[in-house]
């Protein structure tokens, strides 16, 4: 009974949504491995020792440079039931121009920035990521070096782009 999720009807389901993670430490643990094997300790116990490892996150995902309200005061209630922080994430379009980018900086710092400040009032630590390309590869990267991320909220979009790139759990707002 406990191997039915591993049934041909479920399989296809959990490839999918594994597979990258499971790639992805299998390069840490290659990484590390080869540190080790050169002599270089420290170094190989630094491929997993990811900053903010101690208190739980949940990841929230804007839509371009803002995050809808709905959004917030949904990441927020979890947040607060659960004891966890917010880590906030605003992913813009892979453009060059710096002019564009810092534009986008800007907004999404203003949007993250509300978010924050409510956040605050109910003692709850808010921090922002601002990336430029993909969302799925924005978030895959993230997941990776920022430790100890819960599960994924999002809004539908957002989420279709995400949907099987991580290996954690993906909550949209409707």
């Amino acid at each position: 009974m406990p191997r039915d999720w591993l049934s041909s009807k479920h399989r296809k389901n959990v490839a999918v949504q594994r597979a990258r993670s499971l790639q992805d430490r299998m390069a840490d643990y290659s990484e590390a491995v080869a540190l080790a094997e050169a002599g270089e300790l420290m170094l190989a116990s630094d491929v997993f020792s990811h900053p903010g490892t101690g208190r739980k996150r949940i990841l929230v995902i804007g839509h371009g440079c803002s995050f809808s309200e709905r959004l917030g005061q949904y990441a927020m209630g979890v947040a607060e039931r659960m004891g966890s922080d917010l880590l906030l994430l605003s992913v813009g379009m892979a453009r060059q121009d710096k002019t564009w980018r810092e534009s986008f900086a800007q907004l999404a710092s203003d949007a993250a920035g509300s978010l924050q400040d409510a956040a605050a009032r109910l003692g709850l630590k808010v921090d922002h990521e601002i990336r430029f390309g993909s969302i799925d590869q924005a978030v895959s990267s993230l997941v990776r070096t920022c430790g100890r991320i819960e599960f994924i909220l999002s809004e539908p979009e957002e989420g279709d782009q995400v949907l099987g790139q991580t290996g954690l759990a993906l909550f949209t707002v409707k």
